[in-house]
Order: C-alpha cells, then structure tokens, then sequence
C-alpha cells in the first residue's frame, strides 16, 4: 500500500476526506495543510516538498482527531487535525513528548488555563476574572486574530491593555510597527493601495458578551473573561502567529 493510500485510510477512519497534492512552485513550507471544500463538503489537501513523508501517530475515530508526524531529517513535526464545531481544523502543536491525541490537545492547552474553569472557542480561550485593569480600553465589536490571514472572532464588548500598535494588510497579515510602515510607504509606490488597518498586538485581553465565528458556536461570556491564545504559535513548525485584536 502507498504513503498516499495508508493516508487517505486514516483519515477516511476518522470521517475526513484527504487529497494528495504536488507542492507548487510558491511553496516553502516542508508541508502545507489546508481545509477545502467541494460539492461534497470539506475535505483536507496536503502538499509536502520532496522528500517529506507524513506518517500517522495515532487516529481516534470517536473523537474524529487524529495526530500526524512529518520527518524531516531528524527533525519532527506533530499536526492535531480534526473536527470542531463541524468544522475540519489543522494545527502545529509544540513539544517533542506529543504522541497521540490525548498529548497533542495537552500541549496547545495554555499554561495560564491550566487547572482553571475556561470557555473555549477555537483557539481562543477565555477565563473569567473578578475585576479588569481600570486602565484598560474599551471597544465595541472587536475582533480577535491570530494573524496569518485567519477568519477573526468577533467579541462583543472587549476591553485592551498595553500591546504594540501594529498596521496590517493582507501582505502583511502578522502586523508590522510604525517604522517599517513608513519605510514601506516611502519605498514602494504601491504599498499604500493596500487594504491597511491598525491594530494591536499581544495585548492583555478581555472579552464580555457574545463572541462570534463563522465556523463555531456562538459563545455567551457572562461577565468579564481574560482572553488566552492556544500554544500553537510555539511550535516551531507554525507559520508565524501573533495574537491581533
């Protein structure tokens, strides 16, 4: 049986759909995991560069995860992919002792929740707090991004502490600061026809209200609730995240 065989079994175990796909000539990532969708639904496109060769660590059907591992000389690279909300997601996790799905979801779980009652959506967790900083900003229907082009969530009361200002475009989707802004500005006519918008990132957050996401369940948070990204952006494998509100 082929790799893309024994791939296309184990996904087809946990209920997903998976298409084999040449790298293009863009391509720099060693493996690019993506969600599709077709007439018959998602489905999951995975391109690797010549040489990498996935494997898959361990599939829970009940659960529709599964883990898969990506060698690459010595180093290795670990994936949670699955379903949330009816949705297939993919992501990096970090640490070298993931090896299964148990470990896997361990290891995206932010320190800060740990041992803590929390509200999940996505990759956005939220905790309930007693009071916030009386400094903090107030905004009305705000966002919430992890960068990299993501679908944001949409809060509906938040309030921001500290955090550097960013502008951010489609080109830019992780922010760049105000220096290297003007730099850009000046240098390529250009620059300035993108879709720019300021935003803040790493900031400490709190969210209160409905959040809102186009593939999750809205979330009702009852009072204030810090806001924590999953460790992810720790992996070294993942794009490059930041956490944009």
């Amino acid at each position: 049986m082929t790799t893309t065989d024994s791939l296309c079994r184990h996904f087809s175990r946990m209920g997903a759909r998976l298409k084999w796909q040449q790298p293009d000539a863009r391509q720099w990532e060693k493996v690019r995991i993506d969600v599709g969708r077709d007439r018959d639904g998602e489905f999951y496109e995975i391109r690797c560069l010549a040489g990498i060769l996935p494997e898959v660590l361990e599939v829970r059907p009940a659960l529709h995860h599964l883990v898969m591992m990506v060698r690459d000389g010595r180093a290795k690279y670990k994936y949670l992919l699955g379903r949330d909300d009816g949705h297939w997601f993919a992501a990096a996790v970090p640490g070298d002792s993931v090896r299964d799905v148990r470990s896997a979801m361990a290891s995206l779980l932010p320190a800060e929740v740990e041992g803590r009652a929390y509200t999940r959506q996505g990759e956005w967790f939220f905790v309930w707090v007693r009071d916030v900083p009386p400094d903090a900003l107030y905004f009305r229907h705000e966002p919430l991004s992890r960068g990299a082009g993501s679908k944001p969530h949409l809060c509906a009361e938040l309030m921001r502490r500290g955090g550097a200002t960013v502008m951010v475009s489609t080109a830019h989707p992780n922010g760049i600061d105000a220096a290297e802004y003007q730099r850009l500005i000046a240098t390529d006519p250009d620059a300035w026809r993108l879709n720019w918008r300021q935003m803040v990132r790493d900031a400490e957050v709190f969210a209160r209200g409905d959040v809102r996401h186009r593939d999750h369940k809205t979330i009702h948070l009852d009072g204030w609730h810090r806001v924590y990204m999953n460790r992810e952006r720790f992996a070294a494998h993942a794009r490059q995240i930041a956490f944009l509100d």
